[in-house]
């Protein structure tokens, strides 16, 4: 009976064992057919490293949430400042390997490294976004041989005959393609050649569709997003389309002529292909968030100090104003962009006084001296600190956002601060934007209920107990209820328990700086201070979600709407 037991035993075992390598067989086949090998490989490469990371985070935060909830005897529950201190650990061990990875398999990778970078969520933290930097402008180049041959073929002619000038160099590296120089041969004019990678598309959608697989199976509430991906790329590959988006984007902006500081290129529609885009060169210029950590860097090395120091210090100092402001219920109010550009004139007027001072020195004194005592023109030039408008710029910036949404209903929807350009070589500097690959379209019914939600955060705030404490908390608590319905039943926000306190949360600032703009445009309070009139808000233990616009640039754009016509009731 006993070995009768064995023999059913074994063979139950050897039959799971065929089963569950058959299994195995049959998954792997179906995963090369759908992914293709290269896919297929990418997504174990990539698996390697993430699925060992995800479990990881998902395992402390667990620990110190639901686990210490649920079973207190057997994981005591752990402080604030504990439970920074272990995802901190984990920071340090998985941030170099997830670069790693991301750069060595490019493709959507590098897509995903611009969001960890740009932190357009606002809740990444600092060791990752410093780390990703190079995901936003520095991405390895293509072999020049391959950008020529994809030129050559998608014009029909060799590159000199429509070139008389084309960089090898390129201008810039981007997840699909990247940028180079050139000069029209028939024009002469400078412009601007964006040039897909070969791979690109095939890479592309192999990723998306691999990451879809493992987010449907182990992370169903984000295939949305990836949904939403899949159905933005379709379009990207196509520069045909990226031309159309800028054209309509560009002339929007013009019709309204409300922003003459905001550039947007002009495309060589008839040079323009499928995997091919020339457009004209916003020149001289350079990323804004270089400009501004330029001038950070100035300010830090005045003060002798580095300028991480100096960034820490100047958050600090902004996060402290906040609070307090918050504490005694009153409004944040930086700089205005006319008060600094009256500093801003002052300046300019003392760093010609010294190097007037030090040409004169040089011309009197130097001169005796036989050159033994001389000031050095360029490096007084060089080291004197004319601050950028930064406070225009937010608001420009704000500004333009909030009119494209509300009342163009046409928009990046793939903004980093790559895409936003410096110019500062005419007074007053202008703003370019540029890479419209994945542009978003809201309908009418979709503006009025983004206009809605901006309007019931508005009138929530204005009667907040903690910024009012003369304010009515029940009338208060209704407005948080209106938030949360319009939020979950009209724009499909969800969270996981439905709290209209948490929406209310979720939809207003900790602080006076717009996250979505945090790299962009407001690294430190004294580089870019936060737009003025914004209301700040004591922050709690959970990160919040950008803020709404502010209210005089909210009223001025629903203005605009109404001017145009668009009168529905929100």
């Amino acid at each position: 009976r006993r070995s009768v037991a064995n023999s059913m035993l074994r063979r139950a075992l050897g039959l799971t064992t065929v089963g569950v390598g058959g299994g195995a067989a049959l998954a792997y086949q179906w995963a090369k057919e759908a992914l293709g090998e290269d896919g297929l490989e990418r997504l174990i490469k990539y698996d390697r490293v993430a699925i060992p990371a995800i479990v990881q985070y998902k395992w402390v935060e667990a620990r110190c949430g639901k686990l210490s909830r649920l079973a207190p005897l057997l994981f005591p529950p752990v402080s604030e400042e504990e439970e920074t201190a272990r995802f901190a650990v984990l920071h340090e061990r998985w941030a170099q390997p997830l670069f790693d990875i991301f750069m060595e398999l490019g493709g959507f990778y590098y897509k995903s490294g611009q969001k960890i970078a740009a932190n357009t969520s606002g809740v990444m933290p600092k060791l990752y976004i410093d780390l990703f930097q190079p995901f936003l402008d520095r991405i390895p180049p293509r072999p020049f041989a391959e950008i020529r041959a994809v030129v050559e073929e998608e014009l029909g002619v060799p590159l000199g005959e429509v070139f008389s000038e084309f960089e090898e160099a390129p201008l810039g590296c981007a997840s699909i393609g990247q940028t180079h120089r050139a000069v029209l041969r028939a024009s002469g004019e400078r412009v601007v050649v964006k040039v897909q990678n070969p791979k690109a598309e095939q890479t592309f959608r192999g990723d998306v569709f691999a990451l879809k697989t493992v987010v449907d199976a182990f992370a169903p509430q984000a295939s949305p997003a990836f949904d939403e991906i899949q159905k933005q790329f379709a379009t990207e590959f196509d520069y045909r389309g990226e031309c159309a988006n800028a054209v309509e984007v560009r002339a929007n902006l013009v019709r309204s002529g409300r922003f003459p500081n905001v550039l947007v290129p002009r495309m060589h529609a008839a040079l323009c292909t499928r995997r091919l885009l020339v457009m004209e060169e916003i020149f001289p210029c350079v990323p804004l968030h270089h400009a501004l950590d330029a001038q950070a860097a100035l300010v830090a090395r005045q003060r002798g100090v580095t300028k991480e120091e100096f960034l820490a210090a100047e958050k600090a100092r902004v996060e402290a104003e906040s609070r307090e402001a918050a504490s005694r219920g009153r409004l944040v109010r930086q700089l205005s962009h006319n008060t600094y550009e009256r500093y801003i004139a002052l300046q300019r007027v003392r760093a010609a006084c010294w190097r007037g001072a030090a040409r004169l020195y040089n011309w009197t004194i130097g001169v005796l001296t036989l050159g033994a005592s001389r000031y050095d023109l360029a490096a007084l030039s060089a080291e004197a600190l004319i601050p950028i408008n930064a406070a225009s710029l937010v608001d420009e910036l704000l500004s333009v956002t909030a009119h494209q949404v509300l009342i163009d209903g046409c928009f990046n929807a793939d903004p980093h601060p790559g895409n936003i350009l410096y110019v500062d070589s005419v007074h007053p500097p202008k703003l370019g934007l540029i890479d419209y690959g994945q542009v978003k379209r809201l309908t009418d019914q979709q503006r009025y209920d983004v206009a809605k939600a901006y309007l019931l955060v508005e009138a929530a705030l204005r009667i907040d107990p903690k910024t009012d404490p003369q304010a009515d908390p029940a009338a208060h608590a209704r407005a948080k209820a209106a938030i949360a319905r319009h939020q979950f039943e009209t724009l499909g926000v969800k969270t996981e328990k439905l709290d209209p306190g948490v929406a209310y949360e979720q939809a207003t600032p900790p602080h006076p700086f717009p996250a979505s703009l945090s790299k962009a445009s407001c690294p430190c309070g004294t580089v870019a201070p936060a737009p003025s009139h914004c209301r700040a808000r004591p922050p709690g233990p959970r990160r919040r979600h950008p803020a709404p616009l502010c209210r005089r640039r909210l009223a001025s754009t629903l203005g605009g709407w109404t001017r145009r016509g668009c009168t529905r009731s929100t």
